[in-house]
Formats: structure tokens, C-alpha cells, sequence
């Protein structure tokens, strides 16, 4: 294939900016707060043997972000998983009956058996409660009857006559 061949470029288009690479200094600065060696960017600057506003500028550029996510994510799957799993191991068989329900509950959730949830449900194609219609319409159901000694409206009844005591 040739140059000649390839399409030309549109007017205005600008080719896509490439990745800066990460230094040295940057790299040992990520590690030594990954490692937990250097608690602030100012700790780890004087581990990398930079100036902490480099380690600060460069801790915003995406790349050296993903280099920090890709990082932490080989630690976690690494030597933290493991300990956490010895860990939890541990922990299933201590003294104190709620640690080791805990820890055991944990166990079981993380390979997909989980305990019934607590709390009330409620579908949402149910309905539940009264309904009251308060329709003034006389002529639809639901009718209305007004009696004005009780001072109110009664709905779906029959009004209670006034005076004369129990029957």
C-alpha cells in the first residue's frame, strides 16, 4: 500500500495526540503510594525524588490514572486477595459466635448463596389499602349521601337517623 493510496485528510482534522509515557520518577511515586509507603503526594515526591506539584500534575493524566487502576487492580487480585481469603478463613473459626456467623455469611454470599432479605416487599401491581372515591357525582357508583345533621359526607352507607334512641 501506498501513501497515495490512503484517503486525504479533512481540512481542520488534527491527528490523534498519543499517549505521553510515564517516567521513572512518576512510576516509583505511583508505586510508593500503592505500596503504602507514602501517605500523601508530598511523601511520595521525596521517595521518587521529584517535586510533589510533578507527581500532583501527573496523577491527572489519564494514563498514569489507568497505570494506578491497573496497579491496584493486579494487587488486589494478587497477595491481598489471598490474605483476605486467610483471613476470612480465619475468622470462621473464632471464639466469638457473631465474628464467626459473620465471616461465615461473607463466605457464603461471595459464592452466591445469600440468606432470605429481611424487610417487607411490596409489589407494585398490587394494590393495597382503601379506596375511597370521592367522586360528588350522584349519578356513577359510589353515591354520595349527604346528611346535614351528622355535619359530613357518608360514602356507600345509609345515613343513621337522629333522636329517638336505640331501636
Amino acid at each position: 500500500m501506498r501513501k497515495s493510496d490512503l484517503p486525504a485528510p479533512t481540512k481542520g482534522a488534527t491527528p490523534p495526540a498519543k499517549p505521553r509515557k510515564i517516567t521513572k520518577k512518576v512510576r516509583a511515586a505511583i508505586d510508593a503510594l500503592i505500596s503504602g509507603r507514602a501517605k500523601t503526594h508530598e511523601e511520595a515526591a521525596a521517595i521518587a525524588g521529584c517535586a510533589r506539584e510533578s507527581v500532583s500534575r501527573a496523577l491527572k493524566r489519564p494514563e498514569v490514572l489507568e497505570e494506578i487502576r491497573l496497579q491496584v487492580e493486579r494487587q488486589l487480585k494478587g497477595k491481598t486477595l489471598a490474605r483476605a481469603a486467610g483471613k476470612l478463613d480465619q475468622l470462621i473459626d473464632a471464639d466469638s459466635e457473631n465474628v464467626a456467623f459473620r465471616a461465615t455469611e461473607l463466605a457464603l454470599g461471595l459464592n452466591g448463596f445469600q440468606p432470605p432479605q429481611r424487610g417487607t416487599t411490596v409489589q407494585t401491581n398490587v394494590n393495597v389499602g382503601w379506596t375511597i372515591d370521592l367522586r360528588t357525582n350522584a349519578d356513577g357508583p359510589g353515591q354520595f349521601q349527604c346528611d346535614s345533621a351528622c355535619g359530613g359526607v357518608i360514602i356507600d352507607a345509609e345515613p343513621v337517623e337522629q333522636g329517638g334512641g336505640l331501636a
